[in-house]
Order: structure tokens, then sequence, then C-alpha cells
């Protein structure tokens, strides 16, 4: 009797036995299922998540949209007392002439301005022997801003005559007019200070080359100056490819401080411009000289020139600097082929016996007549006045720099030692600001497209600072521009476009630190597919369970 009770309390124990154990295991696999859904995914997502800085989206752009304005204020001062009554109808139809509704990105705003001359004026204007002294006289007592021009009407009684219109140095434009001939001068007037002054046609170019218009061909203008840039290397090379036969000498120190020095002081605050020379020996030109027998000299055609650059380049070297380069280079023919010209289009010779080579530099063929010494090689000296001018003239074209044009209505002083006038670097300073922002702009726009479109790259705080910061020199330079302070705003935009492009070429986004999905599937799947199913099985075996037991216990009450 013992032993049946005992085996059937064993029998009873045996279902309990198997309750429980199932239910441990029930809950065990709920337990694991909810640790790796509740903690291990999050977990998971959070340590593999891409960290991505908020950048300022909306902002870029609303400067995309945003059209740059820049203000440009002309005091017109009379001296002809005939003139006093006509004043009014003259600033409105100065101020109608000017203002024009263009669909351009860039609009000018004119603030117009005309008064009769005031005692101290008018003091000034009399003890003036020339209007270079008149001119000088005004921008001592106005010291006027880079955005504020100023036109003298003189009278015909005057002793200075100013005909046609005459441009000086310090941007002050000097007008010899009469009562009867104002209508006739305002309309001379107005191309006067919308192209050669504001260069409004040169402002839109370098809005259309920086933001990569396609929309009108290239001009010459545009395909052949350099693009903005915070800085420039300018090298001179003296090429003599027989110094066995002569001997060049060219003091080009002495034509860097005497003549470039000026100009590169005059763009210190604007531009880093640093100046290298060499000398190559035993190096000539690919290109040979056709020979003019009837002349007995040798010359280059314009369908020449292009083979030059080249080969030549390649001798020049090579410099360690994220700056473009200006090449100038001095070839001295050798005494086989001397002299050498260059003929243009029509067959005459080049007055400089130089060309230009657009965003490249310049070449001056120099021929000289040399000197006997008692032995060894023939000398010949260089002389730099005449190569200075001619590459002062080239490198004010491939910067950008207004190119002088005396006509018929408009005459201009003389440059001076700086090799650039005042109205000048106003000029270029507006043209460059404006390329400064619409290619900050261009970038900022281009980096948020791609950013927008692999959503799986990684955007630093490095990135994240950089582009507030060029935001925001965008925002302070386009308010400055607008409120005519046109020295601060290039520097602005200069900062915008400097803190734009460090962003868009960061070295964080060219690494591989992004992977595209199909590639996200193949490192997971072997991964967490091992772990996932068996995790998986188990949490529905155990709901399966958990409602095949509640069943059980509804249907025994």
């Amino acid at each position: 009797m013992a032993g049946e009770d005992e085996k059937g309390s064993k029998s009873k124990n045996v279902p309990v036995f198997r309750f429980w154990e199932k239910f441990t295991q029930t809950y065990a696999a709920l337990g694991i299922g909810l640790v790796c859904i509740l903690i291990g995914v999050p977990l998971w997502w959070k340590t593999t998540e891409i960290y991505r800085v908020q950048l300022p989206y909306a902002d870029i752009h609303r400067l995309a949209e945003t059209k740059i304005q820049y203000s440009v204020e002309i005091e017109v001062i009379s001296f002809n007392s005939k003139l006093t009554k006509s004043l009014p109808d003259i600033a409105k139809s100065l101020q109608t002439s000017l203002t024009r509704d263009k669909r351009s990105s860039v609009q000018p705003v004119y603030q117009v301005r005309v008064r009769d001359a005031n005692n101290k004026e008018t003091s000034l204007w009399k003890k003036s022997k020339t209007l270079d002294d008149l001119d000088e006289a005004f921008w001592e007592l106005t010291k006027l801003r880079h955005s504020k021009y100023t036109i003298l009407f003189l009278p015909e009684s005057s002793n200075l005559r100013a005909r046609p219109q005459y441009v000086g140095r310090f941007g002050n434009v000097i007008v010899t007019v009469s009562k009867e001939g104002i209508t006739d001068m305002l309309q001379q007037l107005v191309p006067t200070i919308q192209e050669v002054l504001v260069r409004e046609g040169a402002v839109e170019k370098s809005l259309d080359a920086a933001q990569g218009l396609r929309t009108q061909k290239p001009d010459k203008e545009s395909m052949r100056w350099f693009r903005s840039n915070p800085g420039y290397d300018v090298t001179f090379t003296l090429v003599n490819p027989q110094p066995d036969v002569l001997d060049v000498q060219w003091n080009i120190q002495a034509g860097i401080e005497g003549y470039l020095k000026p100009f590169l002081d005059k763009l210190a605050n604007f531009s880093d411009i640093s100046v290298a020379s060499q000398v190559l020996h035993y190096v000539g030109l690919v290109a040979s000289p056709k020979k003019d027998s009837s002349e007995k000299f040798h010359f280059y055609t314009e369908q020449d020139l292009p083979r030059m650059i080249n080969p030549l380049e390649a001798k020049l070297g090579s410099h360690a600097s994220n700056n473009p380069t200006l090449n100038f280079v001095v070839y001295v023919p050798g005494k086989a082929s001397s002299p050498v010209y260059i003929r243009d289009q029509n067959g005459e010779r080049v007055a400089s016996n130089s060309f230009l080579s657009p965003r490249w530099g310049g070449i001056l063929i120099y021929n000289a007549e040399a000197r006997s010494k008692a032995a060894g090689p023939t000398t010949v000296d260089i002389d730099i006045k005449h190569i200075m001018e001619v590459f002062l003239t080239q490198m004010r074209l491939l910067l950008n720099i207004h190119v002088q044009t005396p006509n018929q209505q408009v005459s201009f002083a003389e440059l001076g030692k700086e090799a650039i006038t005042e109205w000048e670097l106003s000029g270029w300073l507006r043209c460059r600001c404006v390329e400064n922002l619409a290619t900050a702009k261009a970038s900022l726009q281009s980096l948020a497209q791609l950013l927008d479109q692999i959503v799986n790259i990684v955007i630093n705080d490095d990135i994240g600072r950089e582009v507030e910061d060029a935001v925001r020199s965008i925002e302070h330079s386009e308010e400055l521009l607008a409120g005519g302070h046109l020295h601060d705003a290039f520097i602005e935009s200069r900062n915008a476009i400097v803190a734009s492009e460090k962003a868009f070429f960061d070295q964080s986004l060219l690494e591989l630190l992004y992977f595209p999905e199909d590639q996200k599937f193949a490192i997971y799947i072997p991964l967490f597919l091992p772990i996932s199913i068996p995790v998986l099985t188990s949490i529905v075996q155990a709901v399966k369970w958990l409602k095949q037991h509640r069943r059980e216990k509804l249907k025994s009450q």
C-alpha cells in the first residue's frame, strides 16, 4: 500500500513540474525578447547612428533666392551759378536715368544729390591750377568712400576746361557745362557713371561667371580674368636659350620694388599676392618663328602663339600653393633668330611685342642690342621699366581691373606709380565682392543638396561651424554692400567664400564614413539573423503557450 501511494504522488507531481518548467521557459523567452527589443535594438540604433549636425537649410535656400543689392552715392557739385534753379530738375533727371528695372540677380541702388558748391569748395576750385589739382583737393577734402563719387560742374568761364568728361585718379568726374548743353551732357554722363565708375556690366558678368550661367555666350573679358581668390602667386621668368652666347642681365628686384610694389600695396588689404622670380637657361620656344626675308627679321603670327604656352609651362616648375599663378615670361631670342616680332591678324607688328594668355599670364619677346665684351658671351641689359609696364597692364587685365580706354566722351588722368586709381579699386572691389557672394552661395547650396541626397554621410561639428560662419558672413556682407560700405562688405564676402569652401571640401566628406543600403544588409544580416531567428521563434512559442494555458484555465472554471 505504501508503494502504491508513493507511486501515485509521483505521477501527480509530474504534470505540475512540467507546467512550472514550461512556465519558466515561456517567461524567460519573453524576458529575453523584451530585453532585445526594448534595450538591445535602441542601444544598437543609437550606437550605430550617423552623426549629423543640423545645418541652416532654410537660411541657405533663402540666401540663394535673395537678390544682391549695392548702393552707389552720386553727389553733383555745381560751380556754375546759372544752373542753380535747374538743380532739382538735374537731380530728378539723373536719378531717373540711372535707375533701371533689371531682371538680374544683382541690382544697383543709386542715391543722387545735386547742390551748389559752398565757399570752401569754391576756394579750392579757384586755387587749383590743373584738373588733377582739383581732383586731389576734393579727395583731401571729402575722403570719399569706395561707393561714393563726386561730379563737378565747372562753368565755361573757368580756366580749367574739361571737355570731354575728365575722370580723375580719385574718382571725381570733372565736366565743363553750360546751361544750354546740360541735357546732352547728362546723357553722356550716365554711361560714364554706370560702365566706367560703377562697372555695372562687369559686376553682372562676375555674378554670371560665379553662378556658372551659360545663357549667354562667354565674352573675352570674363574668359580672360582669374576667378576671385584670397591670394595669388606671381612669377617672373627670364628665358635665355643661349647663355653661352648671351649674358642677359635683369634687375628684377628693382623692377618689383619700383613698379610692382606700389600696385601690390594698394591691394594688400584685399588680396595676398606673393612674388617670385627665376631664370631658365637652355630653354627655347618650341614653335619656330617664320622669316621675313624682305625685312630681315623673324616673326610669330597669332596662330603660332597658343603653341608656345604648353611646352614652356612644363619648364616653369610647380609651386606648393593652392593659389592661382600668374606667369610673366621674358623671352630673349638667340642670335640666329633675332630680332623676333609678333604680328597681329592684319600683319602689323604688335607695339608691345607681347601677348596675353587668358587665366595664365603673358609672354614678352625682348629684342635688345647686345654690347660686346672683350671675351666670352655678349651682354644684354633688360629694360626693366619697359617690361614692368607691359606686365602691369597684363596683370590688370588678368585681375579684372578696369581698362582705361579714352574716347570722345571721356578722358582719364594718368595712373601714377600705384598703377591703379581709387575709383578703379572701388570698381574692382565691387566686382569681386559680388563674385565672392555668388560663389559662397553656390557652394553652400551644392553642399546642402549633397547632404540632403546622401542621408548616411557624416556631418561633423567643424562643417556645421563653417556653414554657420559662411551664412553669417554672407548676410553681413550683403547688409554692408547695400549700405554702401564696400570695403567692409568685401572683407566679409572673402570670409564667406573661405568658410564655404572649407565646409564643401572638408576632408571628412571625402572619407568613406557612410555605406550604401545594400552594403548595410550584407553586413548586418550575417550578424543578426542567427540571433534573431531563435529569439523570435521562442517568443512565438511562448505567446502560443500562454494563449493555450489561458483557454484551458477558462474551461476549468
